[in-house]
């Protein structure tokens, strides 16, 4: 998955893409929930992205040591993003 691309879990909840990022040779997803008119919601979540038979799937992270990682990660995307668009003008 991409940023931007919509995810749709089992329970018909969306989820835009944020963000993606190499963890531990896995891809992991930032994203945050998202209305009928694609509007985000207050609830994000990280996903990781599994391959099986050739099928993609995505698991939600509920491992604490792992979500700190990924929000560490995130977060200096997201202040590298800021920084270069700012250096852009």
């Amino acid at each position: 998955m991409n940023k931007e691309e919509i995810l749709t879990l089992e329970d018909n909840v969306e989820y835009m893409v944020l963000d993606t990022a190499e963890f531990n040779h896995d891809k992991y997803l930032y994203c945050v929930e998202i209305d009928e008119e694609e509007m985000p919601k207050d609830t994000y979540k990280y996903f990781k992205e599994v391959k099986e038979d050739g099928i993609l799937y995505t698991e939600e992270v509920e491992d604490e040591n792992i979500i700190e990682a990924l929000t560490s990660i995130f977060t200096i995307n997201i202040i590298d993003n800021v920084t270069n668009e700012e250096q852009d003008v």
